[in-house]
């Protein structure tokens, strides 16, 4: 009983292993392809000829490149400019008591519940009224707009979880509220902010509804440049499957540098 019992919960394992990486698997299988493979009926998984030629293709194009670089640039800075600023905003609200703090925090987290497209045309209008619209600046100001409650939200679990009597424990050391951030909560809880900006990052790095409106030739993203496979006669699926393999690789790569970091941010935000 006791091995039938394992049996079936490695069995379910590997089914969702299969169900969850098929589509990856497709997706870089796709992106060897060649068009008579990709468009063959019955669908052929394994291609019979294997090509990089689109991949070479892609990376020469200088509208791709520059869209890469534009994604780079927007997230990275919305990355360190929230958690800069979330940071000390999630410290306040685990740590300050002041008048209606609760609900100061609730209004936090209220922002998030707003579809991002009730927001749009007044966010382009404000864009285009401070001259902010198609440039770097306003697509990084509307993306730390809906990723700072976010990481106040998130990070201040974090920094709950560590006791208190290490911070009173620095106060009687001499260290100031902002010593007191830098030397002992940010190191405590690193787990936590590194965790927080990979989902920052990675929010910035997919989004494409702000993009799509609020950017031009000069500043457009990957995600953007990505659409625009997308023709009116045809669908470029040869440039579309290894875009969308080069596109995932930053992130993958991030994500698997940062595991440990990830893995015990997770823990230690679920534990108090």
């Amino acid at each position: 009983m006791k091995y039938a019992k394992k049996a079936v919960q490695v069995l379910i394992s590997i089914i969702l292993m299969i169900f969850i990486l098929f589509p990856v698997l497709w997706l870089l299988l796709s992106s060897v392809k060649l068009p008579l493979d990709l468009f063959s009926n019955p669908p052929k998984i394994w291609p019979s000829e294997w090509t990089i030629k689109y991949y070479i293709q892609l990376l020469k194009e200088k509208s791709f490149t520059a869209a890469m670089l534009n994604s780079f640039i927007v997230s990275g800075f919305t990355t360190a400019i929230s958690l800069s600023i979330g940071s000390l905003g999630a410290y306040a609200f685990a740590r300050f008591q002041f008048p209606r703090k609760n609900a100061f925090f609730l209004t936090v987290l209220a922002s998030q519940m707003l579809p991002h497209m009730a927001l749009l045309i007044p966010l382009f209008m404000i864009m285009r009224i401070t001259g902010l619209l198609y440039t770097h600046q306003g697509l990084i100001l509307t993306y730390i707009s809906f990723s700072l409650p976010y990481v106040v939200w998130m990070f201040r679990a974090f920094i709950i979880s560590i006791p208190y009597e290490i911070e009173e424990a620095a106060k009687l050391d001499g260290c100031t509220r902002l010593q007191i951030i830098r030397k002992i909560v940010l190191p405590l809880s690193m787990g936590g902010l590194v965790t927080t900006g990979i989902f920052v990052f990675m929010g910035a790095w997919n989004e494409f509804l702000f993009a799509s409106a609020m950017t031009n030739m000069n500043i457009k993203t990957l995600s953007v440049r990505m659409a625009e496979f997308i023709g009116e006669d045809r669908v470029a699926y040869e440039i579309m499957f290894p875009a969308g393999i080069v596109g995932s690789l930053p992130v993958l790569l991030l994500v698997l540098f940062f595991q440990k970091f990830i893995v015990r941010g997770l823990t230690d935000g679920g534990v108090k």
